[in-house]
């Protein structure tokens, strides 16, 4: 049987796809679970910085120990910390960033079908939101009975057979637990909103500061860059260029060539190697862009190092 994979470890080359990818993990382990519905508790292992995940139920994530701090699309972030909770819409790409400074990362993450979300918006208050709104993330009112259940959960179930429908009960009881103290209805108002989308969307959004700082040596256009993000090119570059104050096209030869050069200097690669190194497939066109930015070519750079 193979090993399995620390979430560090997974995320190195991957975007963790959540809850699937959980299973997978050595220090997440399901507590109670059904194909679309689970409760996970997470145990890290080291510090993880930068990991970037997909939502594809809705999530509910509880801080039992440590501090998590979790960053959107659009770079807004959230903070979390002991015995805060925060809900996460499916169909979101976000990234979650731990350092351990004293306090291992204990957490639970409660995962709800279509099933279950149509069973409690079944009962109280019908919520009507408008149609310009979406479902976004927010955090969760702390609350005695909040800070009760989850207590209870590893004691009880950790030795237990699972259930799905103990994991149903479970999770229509945490949802009716935050509604009572929820006066403004935040949390009914997001899962209907989450209902009423036919369908996930197909290319989620990205953080574009993230994405270029991971991607941005590589062979990787424009076009390219606004197709990962989940965006069309306008809206990326209109983005982009409210992110940088330039264009993506010139940020991303500055960032190339600015590393280009450090390649020819300091790792003595010849030209043509620097060249692919970073993302050039025509060497020629490499070197005019180098010469127009340092007024040297890469080969006159390398010799006078």
């Amino acid at each position: 049987m193979a090993t399995k994979k620390s979430v560090a470890q997974h995320c190195e080359n991957n975007i963790l796809y959540i809850p699937a990818a959980l299973y997978c993990m050595r220090d997440v382990k399901p507590l109670l679970h059904s194909p679309h519905a689970a409760i996970f508790y997470k145990e890290l292992e080291q510090d993880l910085v930068d990991i970037e995940f997909y939502t594809s139920e809705v999530c509910l994530v509880y801080i039992k120990t440590g501090q998590e701090v979790i960053t959107t699309c659009d770079n807004k972030t959230f903070t979390l910390g002991l015995n805060e909770a925060i809900f996460l819409p499916k169909g979101l790409n976000l990234h979650s960033d731990y350092i351990n400074s004293g306090d291992p990362l204990n957490a639970y993450l409660l995962f709800f079908s279509d099933d279950i979300v149509t069973d409690f918006l079944a009962t109280g208050a019908n919520i009507s939101p408008s149609s310009t709104e979406e479902a976004t993330i927010f955090k969760i009112n702390q609350h005695p009975l909040i800070t009760l259940f989850f207590q209870s959960l590893q004691a009880t179930y950790l030795s237990l057979h699972n259930s799905p429908h103990l994991l149903k009960l479970k999770l229509l009881e945490i949802l009716h637990l935050i509604d009572i103290n929820d006066h403004e209805k935040q949390l009914r108002s997001r899962l209907s909103l989450q209902q009423q989308a036919s369908k996930q969307q197909e290319n989620p959004k990205r953080n574009i500061k993230r994405l270029m700082k991971k991607y941005i040596i590589s062979n990787l256009n424009v076009k390219d860059f606004a197709a990962l993000s989940g965006r069309s090119v306008s809206s990326f570059n209109r983005e982009f260029k409210q992110l940088y104050g330039t264009t993506a096209k010139q940020w991303i030869v500055q960032k190339r060539l600015t590393h280009a050069r450090m390649l020819l200097v300091d790792k003595r690669l010849s030209v043509t190697e620097t060249a692919n190194e970073v993302g050039y497939e025509n060497v020629s066109h490499f070197i005019t862009a180098f010469k127009k930015m340092y007024n040297q070519t890469p080969h006159q750079i390398k010799t006078e190092s």
